[in-house]
């Protein structure tokens, strides 16, 4: 299979030769037959040359493929060849390399002991096969790790107080306002307890008064009204004496009138009735 760029056709000076005539026409009289037939006709004949063009560039990339297809097949089935072996010792040569890599960090087991210690997040240290598995990059993102948690764990412990402080003391806030208002209910029972004392001392008082006012105005009244009664009877025993005294009796002889002017009491002896018819 022949490859070669060369085999495009027309050459790039004839497709320019080309292309230079066609921009030499021109038709600015549309009813013009003549020119406007050599315009066409150059026309299809770009048109043409064209689709050659296309034809070949096509039948060269189809050409083109095929080949690159071959040669990655050959390719392919040159390095199956010899990969496997390359492999193999490639595989070797990293054993080996580990081999004098961790012989190499065994000298630097203290100090990364020490690192890790240092970090002191109190989690168990790894063996010494896996320190020594351990490139310089993979220890240090190991303890990067590490400390990250640690930070991590630090800074939630942290947050942790902060956030248990916080609960204690709105806990003994709420604990005093608690103490408060219940030293204000006692507060306010033992006023309450006090003022219905006082009230119920003046009402008993005030009752005890009454009592003893309204007492003596009974005995008032009471030794009044004895007195009254004592001189209303002395004095119907001065009227009885005065009856007496002036011979007074009930069978009609006599009659009683009370002068309310001045409060006398004046006798008068029937001497004879009359009658008019």
């Amino acid at each position: 299979m022949e490859l070669s760029i060369e085999k495009f056709s027309p050459t790039k000076a004839e497709l320019a030769k080309l292309a230079e005539e066609a921009k030499a026409l021109n038709l600015p009289d549309a009813f013009d037959e003549a020119q406007y037939g050599r315009v066409k006709a150059a026309k299809l004949n770009l048109v043409h040359v064209r689709n050659d063009i296309t034809k070949t560039g096509k039948a060269m990339r189809d050409d083109a493929n095929a080949f690159r297809n071959a040669v990655i097949e050959k390719e392919k089935e040159f390095v199956a060849i010899i990969k496997p072996a390359e492999d193999r010792l490639d595989t070797l040569l990293n054993e080996a390399d580990h081999i004098i890599e961790r012989k190499a960090r065994v000298e630097l087991l203290p100090a990364r002991m020490a690192k890790l210690e240092a970090i002191a997040d109190g989690l168990p240290f790894p063996g010494d096969d896996v320190l020594l598995d351990m490139d310089g990059p993979a220890f240090e993102g190991y303890c990067n790790q590490r400390v990250a948690d640690k930070n991590e764990k630090d800074r939630l412990y942290i947050e942790g107080e902060k956030q248990r402080v916080a609960e204690e003391k709105a806990q003994l806030e709420r604990e005093k306002e608690m103490r408060e208002r219940e030293e204000k209910a006692r507060q306010d029972e033992r006023e309450r307890l006090a003022r219905e004392q006082k009230e119920k001392e003046e009402r008993e008082a005030r009752e005890k008064k009454e009592a003893e006012e309204r007492v003596e105005r009974e005995k008032a009244e009471a030794e009044l009204k004895a007195k009254q009664e004592q001189e209303k009877l002395e004095s119907n025993k001065r009227y009885q004496a005065f009856l007496e005294k002036h011979g007074y009796v009930s069978d009609g002889t006599f009659f009683v009138f009370t002068d309310t002017v001045n409060g006398e009491v004046k006798l008068y002896k029937l001497v004879g009735v009359h009658k008019l018819k």
